[in-house]
This record gives structure tokens, C-alpha cells and sequence, in this order.
């Protein structure tokens, strides 16, 4: 009983002591989950052939208790009805496992115990009533280990056949999304041939499904080895887009491959390939690509047209005007020295918006890149950049230096440009370093520094959304060229930018630009830029 205080007035909690209908209630309720085993009118016959042998063994005590084991035989032969007859329990007892589980056993051994008890008490005594006790104890053992094993198997059973339900349904789900999905689907076995294929897979390759099984994957992609096709978008990685031919009507397709590790029907392992169609896809991002090249390409010829028009004309002009000012301040030798004084600062003035203009005009369109190539262009932006920020830069070059093909020469010149542009402006790094790689198929720049860093965005397409134009700039500008960026950073852990472009056959030197060797014929240095 408890008590409680609150506006004044004392409020008690009396715990009643549970009623025998309490005991009752609470036992119905365990024993609930057993009520269609209890239901069973097996249950209740195989209690009846448990109460017939007690009775049975009642009986042969009754008889040898009252004289007349006469009947029976000899005294041995009485001890050994009894001990037939309580070794008669094990059929109930086991009988009762097998269809009803533990609780069946149990109940049934209980049943026995309690029917047995009373003759051993009554009518045994000394080592007999141990050998009825240990009989009736192997009686209960059986029941509680055979009970529990039947119910472990049963338990097992019913989960096997729930998972096959749910694998079979598992399995349902699977079969109509591979019927009814837009993707074309190969399941391909260890050798590489096809052992399924859904019917996406055959409007692509333009075939019926009956004889696309069997065949060899790299028949039907075009691929030289199986192995390099799918090898790139293992564990659900996925490749570039991929050239197929239609065997049916030739026509060009692109499709995006994704495989997986799956097993068959059988538990072998095998793959899984799926082909998304990026025809439309590819056809749109090659427009794309093909007009922002053209961009590219009148920006740099705007570029060049405004570099040359600044050095040719008005920085010409101004080299004019300071000359006539040299000639007006020698001629007027007699002027005062105030008005002299002011012809000459204005002759210097026009002298650094010269320089300036011819600073300007190297980097619109730098004309060391035209005149000596990538190498001494990278190496004349370096030292720029120690001039500017006291930064220490090196340059290292690996491979036989050449020249490459105008466009990759510009592109990665552009993109070297824009990363130390980025070290001067946000890295405040205190070593930089150029590397640049000539290899026979791809040519490598990697500008690293150990600035501040940043914190990268999630993807490169990120670059934009987060005012890294410049990134954006320099991954374009790789994209273009067949080439691949990569960028590294973190805060206060530098930068690290990654270039690779793909060289063309028998492409890369001086001699294969015509338009490039000829206008750097005609040109000069409007600096002394050299190494």
C-alpha cells in the first residue's frame, strides 16, 4: 500500500494479492501458444495409452500385494512385468515428441511420473524403488531430449520453408524486373558465354532471345577480351560509354556497362551485365563537347587577335610616342626645367603602360608557347610566380621533350597557367613543383604545392555550384582533349592537379603544324621569356 500527497488529500494504492483465478488467467496464457497441440485428439489418446499402462502396472502390484503372484510366475518373472511395464511409457513419451514437440513430451512424461509415483511409494521399497525411480528418470530424459530436438528440427523446418517462401518470392520479384526492365541484361557463365538474356537485351542486339544464348560475350560486344571489358565496373563500378555495333542493321549504339557477381540457379558464381543505352545520352554530351570546343577555339582566336593587335599597334603607337617625346625634351634643351621634368615622366609613363600592355598581350596569347613549346612556356610561368611571391618552383621533365600537337600543347599550357594562377591567389604556398611527363601515347602535368588547400567538393560537376570556375575551366579543358583531371587537396594539406592527355599516332611534333611552325616563323619574343 502507498501513499500520496498532492492538493491536500492523501490518495492510497492497495496491491491486492493475486486469487487463484489470477494463477488460473496467467497460466492459460502460457499455455496458450500450445492449445492445437492440447486440441489434438491424439494428444489426449496417447494420455488414455499412458493411463492403460499404469493401470496395467497397477495391476501386477495390486496382484503381488494381495498373494496372488502365483499368477504371474516366479518372483523374477513379477519384476519383470513391472519393469516391462514402466518401459512401456517410452512409446507415449516418444510418440508424443515426435507429433506434439517439447511440451507434448513433457506433459506426457509429467503424466507418467505422477501415475508412477504412487506405486513406488506404495509398493517398492529398497533397491526396487531405485530402479523404478531411475526407470522413470530415463522415462523424463527421453521426453525433454527428444521433445527439444523435435522442436530445434521443427523450428529449423518452419525457417527453411519461410525462406524458401521468401526466396521463391525473392525470385518472382527478380524474374519480372528482368522481363520488364529497359536495361539489357547478360548473364554470362565462367567462359565468358551467355546463359540468359532478357528481352531488352534482345532488341539491342537486334536478335531473339533463343539465339543469344550461347554465344560468346565478346561476339556480341565487339570486344577483344572479355576480362578489359568488364574489369572497370567491377563491384558495381561503372565505365565510360561503350561502341557497339548492331549486328542487324550496322548502326552505331552506346551503351554503359555495369557488372555484378551473382551466382546461378546451380550456386556458381557468375556475371551479371547490364547495358544501359546512352545513344541519345552520348549524342547529346558530343555536341556539347564539339561547341564548347568551338568556344574554346574563338576564344583563343580572339585571344590571339587582341594580343596582336596590342603589340602591333598601340604598343607600337606608344613606342612612338615616347620617341617623339625624346625628340620634343632634346629640342627644347632650353625649356624650363619644370616642363621638362614633366616630359619626362610622361615618357615614362607611356614606357610602363607599354610594358604593361606587353605583359597583357604574353598572356592572352604567350608567344614562347608558339616559339619553343610547352616546356620553356611552363618554365617561364614559374618564374613569374618566384618573381611575384617569393615562392620557391621547380620544374622536372620526364621522357624525351618534344613538341605536341598545337591544341594539347595550348591545353595543358592553359591549364598550368590556371593552377599556379590559383597557387599566387589562394594557396599562399612557399614551394611549388611542376612535373611533366612525355611518354609515347599520353603526355603529364602535375602541379603541386603545399599551401593551405581547400576542401573539395563532392564531384567535379560540383565545381561550379561552389565558385571554382577555374576547376571547372581546367576540367573542360582536359575533357576536350580526350584527357582525364584529377585533384587533390584539404585543408592545410596543399593541392595536388593531375593531368593526362592522350597522344595521337605519329602526332606531337613541330613538324606535323604547319599553321603553328609558320606563325612561329614570323613572330618574335616581345619579351625575353627564354629558359
Amino acid at each position: 500500500m502507498t501513499g500520496a500527497e498532492g492538493d491536500g488529500r492523501a490518495t492510497f494504492t492497495v496491491h491486492a494479492r493475486p486469487t487463484i483465478e489470477d494463477w488460473l488467467a496467467r497460466w492459460k496464457n502460457r499455455l496458450y501458444p500450445y492449445r492445437p497441440r492440447f486440441q489434438d485428439r491424439r494428444f489426449w489418446a496417447v494420455q488414455g495409452l499412458v493411463l492403460l499402462i499404469a493401470g496395467t502396472h497397477l495391476a501386477a502390484e495390486l496382484l503381488k500385494l494381495l498373494g496372488h503372484a502365483p499368477y504371474l510366475g516366479s518372483e523374477p518373472r513379477v519384476a519383470l512385468a513391472s519393469f516391462v511395464t514402466v518401459s512401456l511409457f517410452y512409446v507415449p513419451v516418444v510418440y508424443a515428441a515426435l507429433n506434439f514437440g517439447f511440451a507434448g513430451s513433457i506433459a506426457t512424461a509429467l503424466w507418467c511420473t505422477v501415475l508412477t509415483m504412487p506405486n513406488v511409494v506404495v509398493f517398492h521399497g529398497g533397491m526396487e524403488r531405485v530402479r523404478e525411480f531411475f526407470q522413470i528418470g530415463i522415462v523424463d530424459a527421453i521426453a525433454f531430449f527428444v521433445g527439444q530436438r523435435v522442436d530445434r528440427e521443427s523450428r529449423a523446418r518452419h525457417l527453411a520453408e519461410a525462406a524458401g517462401t521468401a526466396l521463391r518470392a525473392s525470385e518472382t520479384k527478380y524474374r519480372s524486373l528482368f522481363e520488364s526492365t529497359p536495361l539489357a541484361i547478360l548473364l554470362l557463365d565462367g567462359s565468358g558465354r551467355v546463359v540468359e538474356a532478357n528481352p531488352a537485351a534482345g532488341v539491342l542486339f537486334g536478335k531473339e532471345l533463343p539465339s543469344l544464348k550461347g554465344l560468346p560475350a565478346v561476339d556480341l560486344l565487339a570486344a577483344e577480351d572479355l576480362e578489359e571489358f568488364v574489369s572497370p565496373s567491377r563491384n558495381h563500378r561503372r565505365r565510360a560509354a561503350y561502341r557497339l555495333v548492331r549486328p542487324a542493321d550496322a548502326s552505331e549504339v552506346y551503351v554503359e556497362p555495369t557488372t555484378t557477381v551473382v551466382n546461378d540457379s546451380q550456386g556458381q558464381p557468375a556475371i551479371q551485365l547490364l547495358l544501359r543505352d546512352v545513344t541519345e545520352e552520348h549524342q547529346r554530351q558530343t555536341g556539347l563537347r564539339t561547341y564548347a570546343a568551338h568556344v574554346l577555339r574563338a576564344q583563343e582566336e580572339e585571344r590571339k587577335r587582341i594580343a596582336q593587335e596590342l603589340h602591333d599597334e598601340i604598343v607600337q603607337k606608344l613606342v612612338l610616342l615616347c620617341r617623339r617625346l625624346d625628340a620634343v625634351e632634346s629640342a627644347g634643351a632650353s625649356a624650363p626645367a619644370g616642363m621638362i621634368g614633366e616630359l619626362r615622366e610622361a615618357r615614362r609613363s607611356a614606357e610602363e603602360v607599354a610594358q604593361g600592355l606587353r605583359d597583357f598581350a604574353g598572356t592572352l596569347r604567350p608567344s614562347i608557347l608558339e616559339d619553343l613549346g610547352l616546356v620553356p612556356s611552363v618554365r617561364r610561368l614559374l618564374l613569374d610566380l618566384e618573381e611575384r611571391t617569393g615562392a620557391k618552383g621547380r620544374l622536372k621533365v620526364e621522357g624525351e621533350e618534344r613538341r605536341l600537337p598545337g591544341d594539347v600543347e595550348l591545353g595543358l599550357f592553359r591549364i598550368a597557367q590556371e593552377a599556379l594562377r590559383n597557387v599566387e591567389r589562394h594557396a599562399r604556398a612557399r614551394r611549388v613543383a611542376v612535373a611533366m611527363s612525355f611518354e609515347a601515347d599520353a603526355a603529364r602535368l602535375e602541379v603541386v604545392d603545399n599551401g593551405l588547400g581547400f576542401l573539395l567538393p563532392a564531384g567535379t560537376r560540383d565545381f561550379a555550384a561552389s565558385g571554382k570556375l577555374g576547376l571547372l575551366g581546367m576540367q573542360e579543358r582536359a575533357e576536350l582533349l580526350g584527357g582525364s583531371l584529377e585533384i587533390e587537396s584539404g585543408p592545410r594539406r596543399g593541392t595536388r592537379v593531375s593531368v593526362s592527355i592522350p597522344l595521337p599516332e605519329q602526332g606531337g611534333l613541330a613538324a606535323q603544324d604547319p599553321v603553328r611552325t609558320s606563325q612561329s616563323q614570323k613572330r618574335t619574343p616581345t619579351r625575353g621569356h627564354g629558359p
